[in-house]
């Protein structure tokens, strides 16, 4: 353990002073602040003392890691067991050897584990690429992604929310024939342990968003959304569209749960520049009816979006971030930053030529 000395203030008698004798809640108020994960990883390997005074049931807040899109099929991706995280607070590249990424295509965005589909079997699982945890889902039959990935606030535990088109037949030999024919679209969660998925009909098929058992769906359509119920599994009510500021320009609808509030986005695309509007679910209208009310700034939130869902984080937990800002995936390999106050999006440098999801790091 390396010795650093010190000056006394008084006298100038220098003193040696060792690391590992600090005192366990001092060392786990530095083990807090670290940006990186892997940071965290390092600061427990010092010695035993810090070991103890950083479990890893409680790591610092981390900000989500970028993973990089891999390319080839299921032989290519059954040959390749490395995946590489871009981590955004650090600015460091972690690559990582994962045997149960290889034979996988990973999805997300996702808390601690990253939904993996198996290549050739298309059975999903749950992995965290960290610790190389496995939890294997019983089949589920929804073509889709992720839209949910992490705490369940209500039941405890873990759930995962996924949405698309009920699969009818096997997806890939019918698409190859020509003959794919897709069903309703459905919603369908899990928790690690349950015999067997829930589904849910009456999804929207676009934006979406899961908060406190409550699942937020936008109906790419009529723009209504649709509020169901976890518990009860159905459909608890429905809002109306907002009205869109510019009906001329296209674009497509986001949604996010952020610092306890749904948020709707909708984000033009054939404007020079990139623009957001942006909504928040509201229940005081007079009459008691939920709706979209349109909101100037999100305040020291950080949004992470991909695709039509993403995360939220609070600004004020990281050093060196600001709030009021959307992070987002433009085309799938470039890295940008919009900013909510004055409207303007910077391209931040990215190590990837292409980039996948969104996930946050955990070692447990």
């Amino acid at each position: 353990m390396p010795k650093r000395k010190t000056k006394h203030a008084t006298n100038g008698v220098c003193l040696e002073r060792n690391w590992s004798e600090l005192p366990q809640e001092i060392l786990h108020l530095f083990s807090k602040k670290l940006p990186d994960i892997s940071d965290f990883i390092r600061f427990r390997a010092v010695c035993k003392r810090w070991h103890f005074s950083a479990p890893v049931t409680d790591p610092p807040r981390q900000l989500p890691w970028l993973l990089e899109f891999r390319e080839g099929g299921p032989e290519e991706d059954c040959e390749n067991a490395i995946i590489r995280f871009y981590c955004l607070s650090s600015g460091k590249v972690h690559t990582i050897f994962c045997p149960g990424s290889r034979p996988a295509r990973l999805k997300g965005p996702a808390f601690r584990y990253l939904l993996a589909s198996h290549s050739t079997s298309y059975q999903k699982y749950l992995l965290n690429p960290l610790t190389h945890d496995e939890i294997w889902t019983p089949w589920v039959n929804v073509c889709g992604s992720p839209d949910y990935i992490g705490p369940d606030t209500i039941e405890g535990g873990d759930i995962v929310v996924i949405s698309g088109d009920a699969e009818v037949g096997n997806y890939f030999e019918l698409e190859d024939m020509g003959e794919y024919d897709p069903g309703p679209n459905i919603m369908a969660f899990w928790r690690p342990g349950a015999d067997d998925w829930v589904y849910v009909e009456g999804a929207g098929n676009s934006a979406n968003a899961f908060y406190m058992g409550q699942y937020f769906s936008n109906d790419e359509e009529t723009g209504i959304t649709n509020v169901i119920d976890i518990a009860t599994k159905k459909l608890a009510y429905q809002v109306a569209p907002p009205e869109s500021t510019n009906p001329l320009l296209k674009g497509y609808t986001l949604m996010v749960e952020s610092g306890g509030k749904i948020l709707r986005l909708f984000q033009y695309y054939e404007a020079e520049e990139c623009h957001f509007d942006i909504y928040c679910l509201y229940f005081g209208d007079g009459e008691g009816k939920p709706c979209w009310v349109k909101i100037a700034d999100i305040g020291d939130q950080m949004l992470f979006m991909q695709y039509y869902r993403g995360l939220s984080f609070s600004a004020s937990n990281f050093s060196g971030f600001k709030g009021n800002c959307i992070y987002f995936l433009k085309e799938g390999k470039y890295l940008c930053r919009y900013d909510i106050g004055d409207g303007t999006t910077e391209v931040l440098p990215c190590p990837f030529d292409s980039v996948t999801t969104w996930f946050v790091p955990s070692l447990v």
